[in-house]
């Protein structure tokens, strides 16, 4: 399903992003009602928010200048050289924009001390004395929180009703609704063994379940998230998308559209069971060449590989035994 409609986006300063963990270290995200917490509040409220870092630039990036109305009070040198930092950091230009979850995911993983960006280990003037809190370990406090203490995990009961009443709708359903990458995460999930079993992050082992005992069970290749997404931590049940950081459903779509090519197949074709992963297994040998985009390189962290660059061993395994379908 897709839609016309942009969501409203945010506007912030790369330095608000560690200001806010470092708040969070210290035990007082929600102490005041500043800018900090509003920002907090509204990425919360929607983790998939569009955030606009926005940094006083000199160059050609100087079009998305916010200013200096949000510069703290260690002067102007300072603050452009924090946000400058930070940006370098994560791998991010003046105007870059994220979904509020991948950009504080970005955070997490890229700049875990606050050492060198918000203070320095030798003061060389007062224009260079950095930021007072920069040394008090609160920002590596936040850090060691991760980041369910920016947006807290989906309700543990929740997932398990979901889990319970999708994986009983599967064995009842008529038809299987796939997302086509999930063909692959089936066959890793099985990795040859005669033996699996269910778990409670998703519904892979019901989707191979239904298949083994009934390998004609009609097939439909779906956009987006399917029966086996709904139990996942990452599932967002208000808007039926995947919320998983770092651009997670961004890799999932290309990788769906690269099995779809190699397939020659599209969205709402039905296949049977077997004469899918039959399809599958012909044309697809090794998780490289949809998981691994065909040559293993990573060329940004939203477009990280999965199954290693050798590929997953578990798929190959699928492959030979035909996911156990007789």
């Amino acid at each position: 399903m897709t839609t016309s409609t942009n969501p409203p986006g945010l506007d912030i300063r790369p330095y608000q992003l560690m200001c806010i963990i470092c708040k969070i270290g210290a035990g007082r995200a929600e102490a005041d009602d500043g800018k900090l917490s509003a920002i907090l509040k509204t990425v919360r409220e929607n983790p998939d928010m569009p955030v606009t870092l926005r940094a006083n630039a000199d160059s050609v990036y100087r079009y998305q200048n916010p200013g200096r109305e949000d510069d703290t009070p260690q002067g102007e040198l300072f603050n452009e050289k924090r946000d400058l930092d930070i940006l370098q950091r994560l791998g991010l230009v003046p105007g870059s924009t994220r979904p509020a979850m991948d950009m504080f995911e970005r955070v997490f993983k890229k700049i875990p001390t606050a050492e060198g960006i918000c203070g320095y280990a030798e003061v060389t003037s007062d224009t260079w004395q950095g930021c007072p809190g920069a040394a008090s370990g609160n920002y590596e406090k936040g850090i060691a929180k991760g980041v369910t203490a920016i947006f807290p995990a989906r309700d543990a009961d929740e997932k398990a009703r979901v889990k319970k009443a999708s994986a009983e709708a599967m064995y009842q359903a008529d038809m299987l609704l796939i997302r086509p990458h999930h063909l692959m995460c089936m066959a890793c999930f099985h990795g040859g063994r005669e033996k699996i079993k269910p778990i409670e992050a998703d519904n892979l082992f019901e989707a191979i379940d239904v298949i083994q005992k009934n390998p004609d069970v009609p097939v439909k290749l779906i956009r987006g998230c399917c029966m086996i997404c709904t139990p996942c931590g990452r599932y967002n049940p208000e808007t039926g998308l995947c919320s998983g950081g770092l651009s997670m459903n961004l890799r999932d779509q290309k990788k769906d559209l690269d099995v779809l090519q190699k397939l020659g197949l599209k969205y709402g074709d039905v296949l049977p069971g077997r004469e899918l992963y039959a399809l599958l297994f012909e044309r697809i040998h090794s998780t490289t060449q949809i998981c691994g985009w065909g040559d293993a390189v990573v060329r940004a962290p939203e477009w990280s590989i999965c199954g290693g660059p050798e590929g997953n061993k578990g798929y190959e395994k699928a492959r030979q035994c035909n996911l156990g379908i007789g």
